[in-house]
C-alpha cells in the first residue's frame, strides 16, 4: 500500500507539475498536525515519510528538560515512535488533499503573475453578478474582476468605479480599466477595475 502509494504521488507531481519534495514536505507537516489531533498528542508529533517506500511513520515529541523560564515553553524535545496501523491509507487521503491545494496555490500565483503587469490594461468581461456595491465581471474561465460602487456619502474619500448612473445587466459585456491586483492568502486574486477613465466611457 506505501509503495503503491508513493507511484500514485509521484505520478500526480507529473502530472500537476508539482516539485515532488515539496509535496512531501507539506504533507508531513500536516499529518503531524492530524495525528497530533487524533492521537491526542500534547506537544505535537513529527511524521517522516520515506522516500523510496513510503512507509509513514509517527512520533511524539516529549519534552525534556526545564521549559524557558521567559516564554514557560519547552525548546526541546525527545521523540517515541507511536506509528499507529493504516498510516499509508491516511496520508494518502491527506496527499490529495495538499495537491488539490498546491493546485489552487499555483493557480492563484499564476493569475496574480499575469494580472499584477497588466495595470492600465483595457479587458473585456461578461457581467456575472451586480449589486449596489460591486459588479463582478467574469473575464475568462477561473478568473474574475470587481468594480466597487462606492457610496460616496457613506465613503466620500473613496471614489465610484463606474460613470454616474450606469447600471449593468446580466451576461452583458463591458470593459474596464484595471487598476489594482490584490494576491490574498486563501482566495482567488482580487482583480479591481474601473470604468471612469474616457476610453472606457465611451466603449
Amino acid at each position: 500500500m506505501a509503495s503503491e502509494m508513493m507511484e500514485a504521488l509521484m505520478t500526480l507531481c507529473q502530472e500537476k507539475h508539482i516539485d515532488e519534495l515539496y509535496l512531501l514536505d507539506r504533507l508531513e507537516q500536516s499529518l503531524a498536525k492530524s495525528y497530533a489531533d487524533v492521537l491526542h498528542l500534547s506537544y505535537g508529533a513529527r511524521v517522516t515519510i520515506d522516500r523510496t517506500t513510503g512507509k509513514v511513520y509517527v512520533y511524539e515529541l516529549v519534552p525534556k528538560g526545564e521549559p524557558d523560564e521567559e516564554t514557560g515553553e519547552y525548546t526541546e524535545f525527545d521523540e517515541v515512535d507511536v506509528t499507529p496501523e493504516g498510516t499509508s491509507r491516511f496520508a494518502a487521503q491527506h496527499a490529495k488533499n495538499e495537491i488539490r491545494a498546491l493546485v489552487r496555490d499555483a493557480a492563484r500565483q499564476q493569475i496574480y503573475e499575469e494580472f499584477s503587469h497588466r495595470i492600465g490594461d483595457i479587458i473585456t468581461g461578461t457581467v456575472l453578478q451586480s449589486t449596489p456595491d460591486f459588479t463582478i465581471i467574469k473575464i475568462r474561465e477561473g478568473v474574475e474582476a470587481e468594480l466597487p460602487h462606492f457610496d460616496l456619502r457613506r465613503f466620500p474619500e473613496e471614489r465610484d468605479e463606474r460613470p454616474f448612473g450606469e447600471r449593468y445587466g446580466h451576461n452583458q459585456r463591458i470593459k474596464a480599466i484595471i487598476i489594482d491586483v490584490r494576491n490574498p492568502n486563501n482566495a482567488q486574486p482580487a482583480v479591481r477595475g474601473e470604468r471612469q477613465r474616457p476610453p472606457i466611457v465611451v466603449s
